[in-house]
């Protein structure tokens, strides 16, 4: 009975800890809609993030979401895309938008507390008109749910 027991307490922890990254949010502003990306949402998401994905299909990027705001640090250690890294404030507001260099080991940092960080393929913020000082909104959505959802991709000329 004890085994038993320890058993299923190691599978409840094991998925606790799983990462959440397979969930997905769609994205808005002013200036754009539906800009579908992944979530990260847990500390193994946080620290994944994109790392050693070398090409974005069916989303945009990621979103860094964290529980309470703090300065966080970035870096491209084994991130082989060219990136927007995009902090965003409390109040939704983006304070800065840096340039991740593929396979740099610098650390990218907020300069204030932020509570997301959105992570796009390079060339996209100037596309979107995403600039400091701009406010974005998004809904977080699990995979089932946009299925049947057309949403805008960032390098898609041809979007509407």
């Amino acid at each position: 009975m004890r085994i038993l027991n320890y058993k299923t307490i190691l599978i409840i922890i094991f998925v606790l800890s799983e990462s959440r990254s397979n969930d997905f949010a769609l994205i808005h502003s002013t200036y754009f809609s539906n800009l579908l990306v992944k979530t990260a949402v847990d500390n193994k998401s946080h620290k994944n993030g994109l790392m050693r994905i070398k090409k974005l299909k069916n989303y945009n990027g990621m979103l860094f979401i964290y529980n309470s705001p703090q300065i966080v640090k970035f870096w491209m250690h084994e991130t082989f895309i060219p990136l927007d890294i995009v902090f965003i404030d409390e109040e939704n507001v983006i304070i800065s938008v840096k340039e991740g260099i593929p396979l740099d080991k610098k650390l990218i940092s907020s300069e204030t507390d932020i509570i997301a960080v959105l992570e796009i393929p390079k060339g996209c913020a100037k596309k979107l008109k995403i600039k400091k000082g701009e406010k974005v909104f998004w809904m977080e959505k699990k995979e089932i749910d946009i299925k049947n959802i057309r949403y805008f991709h960032c390098l898609n000329s041809k979007e509407k």
